[in-house]
C-alpha cells in the first residue's frame, strides 16, 4: 500500500488519441485522493529502527506469493499492453519508488502488506518491460519513510536501493521513471520540482480538481505536468483500491 505525504500510502492498450484524459467513476467531493491511506509525513524520521515481526526472508516470500498471483491478473495484462507500444519511444535511466508503505507494518494489517506488494509488483513490471528494451541497467530507488530494517533489507535483497527523504526527490532527472501512488500533494510537489520527469505515475490534475472543488488548487508543478504529458488511466487491481484515483504520465516528445 502506499504511504500518502513523504509516503502516506495507499486502473489495454488505447488508441494513441486516448491518451489524453483519465476517466474517473464517482465523485468523492471534501476527501482527498488518499481518504484511505496511512500517513507518513514528508521530512519525518526513518522507521528503521521500528522492531520487525518478519524477516527480509518472510517479506521475499510473501512478495513471490502475492505476484504470481498478480502476474496471471487483468492489471498486469493491461500494463503490458497499455507499455509496450511506449517502450522505444522513452529512454528511462533510473525508476525512483515513494511510498508503499511497510511490507511489515506495525499492526500486521494483510490489506497494507497486500496493497505494497502489489504496488511494488506492478512497479518492477514496469521497469523489466522498459529495460527490456534499455541497453543500459534501468537504476531502481525507493524512498519511505515507514521502511523498518526488515523492509529495507528485503529490497537491497532484490537489487535495488533504499535512501532517506529528500534524496529521492533530488535524484528525479528527466530520464527518470517516477512513481508514487496514493501520496499527498506536497509530495508529489518535491518529485516533481526540479524538473518533469519522463514518466510519473500518481494521482492526475482531474482527481485533486474534484476533491478540492472551486478551491484553487495553487499548484505550478500540478499544472506543468498537465501542459506536458499524456495520459491514461492505470488499470483497476480488480476488488481493490491499489491504483485508484490514479494515471500514467508520459511527457510528449515535443516537450523537455
Amino acid at each position: 500500500m502506499a504511504s500518502a505525504s513523504a509516503n502516506n500510502h495507499q486502473q489495454k492498450a488505447r488508441p494513441e488519441k486516448e491518451w489524453t484524459r483519465v476517466h474517473r467513476k464517482g465523485r468523492r467531493r471534501g476527501k482527498s485522493p488518499h481518504h484511505d491511506t496511512y500517513s507518513e509525513i514528508a521530512g519525518t524520521v526513518s522507521n528503521s529502527t521500528r522492531s520487525s515481526s518478519l524477516s527480509a526472508c518472510d517479506i521475499m516470500e510473501e512478495h513471490k506469493r502475492i505476484t504470481h498471483q498478480w502476474e496471471s491478473s487483468a492489471c498486469r495484462h493491461k500494463l503490458h499492453e497499455i507499455f509496450e507500444p511506449r517502450i522505444a519511444h522513452l529512454d528511462i535511466s533510473d525508476a525512483i519508488c515513494f511510498g508503499t508503505g511497510s511490507f511489515d507494518p506495525e499492526d500486521g494489517s494483510w490489506e497494507i502488506k497486500r496493497k505494497a506488494h502489489i504496488q511494488l509488483a506492478a512497479f518492477l513490471s514496469i521497469v523489466d518491460q522498459f529495460q527490456r528494451g534499455s541497453s543500459r541497467r534501468i537504476r531502481c530507488v525507493f524512498q519511505e519513510p515507514a521502511f523498518n530494517a526488515s523492509d529495507k533489507g528485503f529490497i537491497r535483497a532484490l537489487g535495488h536501493e533504499v535512501v532517506d527523504s529528500p534524496i529521492g526527490f533530488e535524484q528525479v532527472s528527466p530520464s527518470t521513471l517516477v512513481f508514487g501512488i496514493h501520496l499527498y500533494r506536497d509530495i508529489y510537489a518535491q518529485a516533481i520540482a526540479k524538473c518533469i520527469p519522463a514518466m510519473f505515475i500518481g494521482t492526475p490534475r482531474e482527481v485533486w480538481e474534484e476533491c478540492y472543488g472551486s478551491d484553487r488548487l495553487n499548484w505550478v508543478e500540478l499544472d506543468e505536468l498537465n501542459e506536458k504529458c499524456e495520459k491514461v488511466k492505470f488499470p483497476d487491481d480488480a476488488g481493490y483500491t491499489t491504483f485508484s484515483s490514479t494515471a500514467i504520465h508520459w511527457r510528449r516528445c515535443d516537450e523537455t
